[in-house]
């Protein structure tokens, strides 16, 4: 079972709830932090923010947590959840796309667009909540990099130091 810290704007509140549904017959603990009813005068940053903002509060805190936003803009909703220090808010169209910025990035704000097919969102969600950061030094120096502009406004580059062996396991996996 996961948290899962979900919302969605005027544009994405009919998906949003149907993977609320989907979500929580699924097992996982849900929170719903949008409109109880379509509002057709929401804004997504204001979504954005107060998701990237639980779901940052929560890793921190050590519970396995994530955040979906469904807005009707899905780029403009991954540009507000990233304002949040911690948040890595990606698009994603696909279960496979979804995979890739897990391993990579490791993601943890999903963005859907309003507009997307119920079973592939929902397909893409379970894809985003079910896969782990790669543990590849490559990846780990880059979230480092990148948490490091994002708390001190510079990149002095991290060295990850390796021994020998690591760093043949890493490159024959």
């Amino acid at each position: 079972m996961r948290r899962i810290h979900l919302t969605a704007d005027h544009g994405g509140y009919e998906l949003g709830r149907a993977l609320q549904q989907r979500a929580e017959g699924a097992g996982h603990d849900v929170i719903w932090h949008g409109a109880d009813a379509v509002d057709p005068g929401d804004d997504y940053p204001v979504q954005a923010i107060r998701v990237g903002r639980a779901v940052v509060e929560d890793q921190d805190a050590g519970i396995d947590a994530f955040a979906v936003l469904v807005v009707e803009e899905p780029a403009a909703g991954v540009v507000a959840a990233n304002k949040v220090n911690g948040a890595r808010a990606v698009p994603a169209t696909s279960p496979n796309v979804a995979i890739a910025t897990r391993r990579v990035v490791d993601a943890n704000v999903l963005v859907l667009g309003g507009d997307a097919d119920e079973q592939v969102a929902w397909l893409t969600l379970n894809a985003f909540i079910t896969t782990g950061l790669e543990h590849v030094v490559d990846h780990g120096r880059r979230i480092l990099q990148i948490e490091e502009y994002e708390n001190a406004g510079t990149i002095e580059g991290w060295a990850v130091q390796l021994e020998p062996e690591q760093i043949a396991r890493q490159y024959s996996e």
